[in-house]
């Protein structure tokens, strides 16, 4: 019995105390690998959705203006020239156009004044007029971070038929939030693309730079493509 009991050893203090020190190093190692791991997989999914949403953006953008039609003076003081509804904060396309131009015109392109492209066209389906911009808005929740969306306002033809101070329809359409996932326009630039010779073309080039908080403040993602505006010719399209 007593040469059982001189057997029986059991732990020091220091070799306790060691024991969770190099136990407490070793998680703190692991949960640090972890969370810059964790940082690195965040930011890969969040580039890897810029990519994503900004393929779908610019993809209903270069779509709509590519189908856009023609329709003589539809920016123009005729009996068939849009008219804005009261109290419209932009003003009428046609103020941007020469007389020789608004008998041409079918896709005009301005600057909103921010740096953005604001487009207007003609529906080729409806020969209804559209304006294409950047709409701002403030995030949600405790967020008060406005960010961009692509917007459209279509401005549809009075029942009664075109006429001179006779005001148009105005219905706005945009993608739902959902589609952006937390992700903002940067920037929205659209522009002519000139042939080899340097004249003007009927095809047009969107660059479009899209941000993704999540993947940090330095980071944003740019998309770049050019499509032609099959049913214009080059003096359809005007740049201001």
């Amino acid at each position: 019995m007593k040469r059982l009991r001189k057997n029986c050893k059991g732990f020091t203090l220091v070799e306790i105390i060691v024991t969770f020190t190099l136990t407490a190093i070793f998680m703190s190692a692991a949960a640090l690998t972890l969370s810059t791991f964790m940082r690195s997989h965040t930011v890969a999914s969040a580039v890897a959705t810029e990519q994503s949403v900004a393929s779908i953006v610019i993809g209903t953008a270069s779509d709509a203006l590519s189908a856009a039609g023609y329709e003589s003076d539809i920016f123009g003081d005729n009996g068939n020239g849009l008219h804005l509804p009261a109290g419209e904060s932009v003003s009428a396309p046609s103020d941007s156009l020469d007389e020789d131009a608004k008998k041409k015109c079918a896709l005009l392109i301005l600057d909103d004044g921010t740096g953005n492209s604001e487009v207007w066209y003609v529906d080729g389906e409806t020969n209804n007029v559209v304006r294409m911009y950047v709409k701002e808005e403030s995030g949600s929740g405790e967020s008060a971070e406005k960010k961009g969306y692509l917007a459209l306002d279509y401005y549809v033809r009075p029942e009664a038929g075109p006429a001179i101070g006779v005001e148009w329809k105005k219905v706005p359409w945009q993608l739902g939030k959902g589609v952006y996932q937390n992700c903002s326009i940067e920037s929205f630039n659209v522009s002519v693309v000139k042939t080899p010779a340097g004249a003007p073309s009927s095809c047009l080039s969107i660059t479009l730079k899209l941000k993704n908080g999540l993947a940090g403040e330095d980071h944003s993602f740019t998309l770049k493509r050019a499509f032609d505006c099959y049913n214009l010719a080059p003096e359809n399209i005007v740049a201001k």
